[in-house]
């Protein structure tokens, strides 16, 4: 549903009711014509979400996109560090390092 910005002061309290957390119902407002703002209810969380379903959200809603291609799972990245590291350790003070080049 799209309304004015004069519709908005006129029928705030309509409008409002109208956004409903379960449905997803969105308001725009527009303004001579073009899509100015859009009213959401906040996302109230009953439960823990997993970080699948949370990312799943915020893909549904355009937030973020997913990744072009296949990515390692954090499960496999740590166990290539530890042999990395097993081969070559890290240098102690690598940071103290780095931060003396900054200045």
């Amino acid at each position: 549903m799209t309304y004015t910005s004069e519709q908005l002061r006129e029928r705030l309290d309509e409008i409002l009711r109208q956004v409903d957390v379960r449905s997803g119902e969105k308001v725009l407002i527009s303004e001579e014509g073009k899509d100015v703002a859009e009213i959401r209810a906040l996302r109230v969380v009953q439960e823990p979400v997993s970080v699948e379903e949370t990312l799943r959200q915020l893909e549904q809603e355009g937030v973020i996109s997913p990744a072009a291609g296949s990515r390692p799972s954090l499960e496999e990245i740590v166990r290539e560090l530890e042999e990395e590291w097993s081969v070559h350790p890290p240098k102690p003070g690598g940071l103290a390092r780095f931060l003396e080049t900054r200045g």
